[in-house]
């Protein structure tokens, strides 16, 4: 049997084109004032453009792991006609090991949106009314970049310069939005630990003697699940915060040790998902707000571990 190119089902550029498609039905239905018909089309753009992302890297990856046929196909060898991909829940759970920028917030919002589809198609209920045309275009929109952006596009490419002048204005203003609301919540910080805490010294006393804690101590209070944690400090008081991250990639180090093969040093990198000030009570969720006080957006540990070697097969 000769392998063939996987159906359009699972090819990249065929997902891509069909994605367009449905945009172009949602800023027709938007024109006519219809928000929930503009949702719906968006919503089945939004799944179609992330399966293109992973189609990208390999077809495999959206064809449904449990029917076989499907699996062959993608890969070129086709046994048959019927072809299923995955669902919109492993569809964003597994986008974030191929996107910087699909961070938990972004994921959220894509199985919200997924499910709120599903409840618009098959039940007498309306979601899309319930929601915030503008709040919900720019979490949309934002999605959509972060998409784009890891199959190496723009809106531009995407809509056309004149359809994308719309959204890309919704993001800017987004972009300037959060980039002000953090900026007030460092400057409310710091104005509240110097009123709550009026004795400089006393002041000097907590920063310094914040440098001593312990992150992995404060796992519990941070919101989100995170792989790593470092020390960095608050941009409001100057006091040790800590940084929780997620864990991005993992290599083996150039460091190691000649003596002792048996242990090897692995160089981790986790992308910077919460900050916490327990000094000041300052904190940051989710990528952007970490990204608009300027702190790292990424964070490197190394790890010594005992290396793993593969088990007698017991047939000498």
């Amino acid at each position: 049997m000769t392998n063939q190119a996987p159906p359009s089902t699972f090819l990249p550029e065929a997902l891509h084109s069909k994605s367009l498609v449905y945009i172009r039905r949602a800023f027709r239905a938007k024109k006519t004032g219809d928000v929930d018909e503009y949702q719906l089309w968006a919503s089945l753009a939004l799944e179609l453009l992330g399966k293109a992302a992973l189609a990208k890297i390999s077809p495999a990856l959206i064809a449904d792991p449990a029917h076989h046929e499907s699996l062959f196909a993608a890969c070129g060898v086709h046994l048959g006609t019927d072809f299923k991909t995955i669902s919109a829940k492993t569809l964003f759970s597994r986008l974030p090991h191929i996107s910087k920028g699909f961070d938990p917030q972004v994921q959220k919002f894509c199985e919200q949106v997924a499910l709120q589809r599903n409840a618009e198609l098959h039940s007498g209920e309306s979601p899309f009314l319930a929601l915030l045309p503008a709040v919900w275009d720019q979490r949309y929109w934002y999605a959509i970049s972060v998409l784009l952006s890891a199959q190496g596009r723009t809106l531009e490419e995407w809509l056309g310069a004149e359809e994308a002048a719309a959204p890309k204005q919704v993001l800017e203003d987004a972009q300037h939005a959060i980039s002000q609301a953090i900026a007030e919540r460092i400057a409310r910080a710091k104005t509240s630990f110097e009123k709550n805490t009026p004795n400089p010294a006393r002041r000097a006393e907590l920063v310094q003697t914040s440098a001593s804690i312990r992150p992995w101590e404060h796992y519990k209070e941070f919101s989100t699940s995170n792989d790593g944690f470092e020390k960095h400090l608050c941009p409001a008081c100057g006091a040790t915060g800590i940084l929780g991250g997620s864990l991005w990639e993992e290599v083996e180090s150039e460091e190691q040790d000649p003596d002792d093969p048996t242990i090897e040093m692995v160089d981790l990198t986790y992308l910077s998902e919460e900050f916490r000030c327990f000094t000041c009570r300052l904190t940051l969720e989710g990528r952007r707000e970490v990204h608009a006080a300027q702190l790292p957006e990424e964070f490197y540990h190394q790890e010594e571990r005992e290396r793993k070697f593969e088990p007698e097969y017991g047939n000498d």
